[in-house]
């Protein structure tokens, strides 16, 4: 037997005012719908294949004005739910024993966004809203946790060794190796069984040989241009590309096995604007091989992305080519994609969005994006460390893109597994995992599942 999930929806009642000389006028006076009915309890998703239940609250109550008469209510409510598709289904709605709200029901069998209509007669206005049936968690059903504070980066090899805010951790019954002897660990990035760090005032790479983390190149910063607040890096097994708050740094290790950092390049001028909570100023996107983009707040609610092209001295530069709007702010960065979250233009308008921007031909484009209505909202997470795919709020659900051959991507929720308790804390998102855990030094753990990979 599926159990109901009600949920009450947000519905502000709607007075008319009395209108001078006219007894019969409606009156603006009239007791409040009660608490109960208008309360949200949280945003409006459900998992498919289960009854949904919604409680809706009358818009409008007429009662003529200096009359002693109670308020007139509604008799009846109807109802209309359209499924993803834009096709009705089967749905039920009944009034309560106080008509001052409906109860709508019925049990989606798609994922994605759903339209529901009510009618109140013959008082009582029209209530329409969007609401999302997300889909189960498609991952690992069990978790790894790692006996380490919980980290705010985190990644993992290809043969198998995890890398934890700057320790390296074969599996939890293993000695953990530390990168770094600084207070503050260095910068991590994974590309297969290379690891880049970046701290101590050195670039080192390292490949993972399943054994062991054997380096194999080393260069101080100091005799190049230093690195200063880090935003973002890219990395592949010969190549280590680093954004500061300034430069753009590259590091490249040749076939001869030595380490070089061709000079830096500025990307960026004095008074950026900031985002996300760690007071980013930058993201970058590798757009070809030999080409990435700096994407970087223009003004205060939108982007843009600009080209950098690899020049015959090794470092990039900034190409002819125009900047590229795009439409919000940076709230997520992964491999050749951008997401961004944009609000209505003026009062009135459509809903806030979130867009996923992905590289065709060298630029960013908006692929697909989602209607936060509902009461849904982004999840606030920090995106200098790493790759970071965005979650919902409470950080519940996770938007996730579906492939059609008939048509451009759509964005569909998927459900977060229920081991990590909001109590623990901050959970973050990468396109590989999703983890949570306690971040006390000497006690504290990670606790992490790994993601499905992504559809072709």
């Amino acid at each position: 037997m599926k159990t109901p999930l009600p949920l009450a929806l947000a519905a502000l009642l709607v007075c008319v005012g009395c209108a001078a000389g006219s007894p019969d006028a409606p009156c603006a006076s009239l007791d409040a719908v009660p608490t109960k009915s208008v309360r949200s309890t949280g945003p409006l998703v459900f998992p498919v294949n289960a009854l949904v239940e919604v409680d809706v609250a009358v818009t409008e109550l007429f009662q003529a004005c200096g009359s002693t008469e109670p308020p007139q209510h509604p008799d009846t409510a109807t109802a209309q739910v359209f499924d993803p598709d834009g096709l009705p289904i089967p749905a039920e709605v009944s009034l309560d024993g106080a008509k001052s709200s409906a109860l709508l029901s019925f049990t989606p069998t798609t994922v994605g966004r759903y339209h529901a209509i009510i009618a109140f007669t013959p008082v009582g206005g029209i209530q329409q809203f969007g609401l999302y049936v997300a889909s189960p968690w498609t991952g690992a059903s069990t978790a790894v946790t790692l006996p380490l504070p919980r980290c705010a980066q985190l990644d993992r090899t290809s043969r198998g060794l995890w890398l934890c805010d700057g320790v390296a951790l074969r599996d939890s019954a293993a000695a953990p190796l530390r990168l770094g002897s600084a207070t503050s660990p260095p910068d991590v990035a994974v590309s297969g069984n290379v690891v880049w760090v970046l701290g101590d005032g050195r670039v080192r790479r390292y490949v993972d040989t399943g054994t062991e983390l054997e380096l194999t190149g080393s260069l101080l910063l100091s005799t190049t241009e230093g690195v200063q607040t880090l935003q973002a890096r890219l990395a592949s097994e010969n190549e280590l590309v680093v954004m500061d708050n300034q430069s753009l740094h590259r590091f490249v290790f040749t076939d001869a096995g030595v380490l070089l950092a061709p000079p830096s390049t500025l990307w960026t001028t004095t008074g950026m604007r900031t985002f996300a909570v760690d007071a980013a100023v930058g993201l970058l996107v590798r757009a070809s091989p030999d080409q990435v983009l700096t994407v970087s707040l223009r003004e205060a609610t939108d982007s843009e992305a600009c080209p950098f092209s690899l020049q015959s001295n090794g470092s990039f530069a900034r190409t002819s080519a125009p900047c590229t709007p795009l439409r919000g702010r940076p709230v997520g960065l992964e491999e050749g994609v951008v997401w961004t979250q944009s609000e209505p233009r003026a009062p009135g308008s459509p809903s806030a969005m979130l867009r996923r921007w992905e590289i065709s031909q060298g630029k960013l484009v908006e692929q697909s994006s989602l209607i936060l209505d509902g009461l849904l909202s982004v999840t606030s997470v920090p995106v200098r460390a790493g790759f970071t795919v965005p979650t919902l709020s409470p950080g519940l659900w996770m938007p996730v893109p579906v492939r059609s051959p008939l048509g451009p991507a759509t964005l569909r929720l998927e459900v977060m597994p229920p081991g990590l308790p909001l109590t623990e804390g901050s959970r973050l998102t990468s396109p590989r995992f999703y983890w949570g855990g306690d971040s006390r030094p000497t006690t504290g753990s990670t606790t992490v599942y790994q993601r499905a990979p992504a559809s072709p």
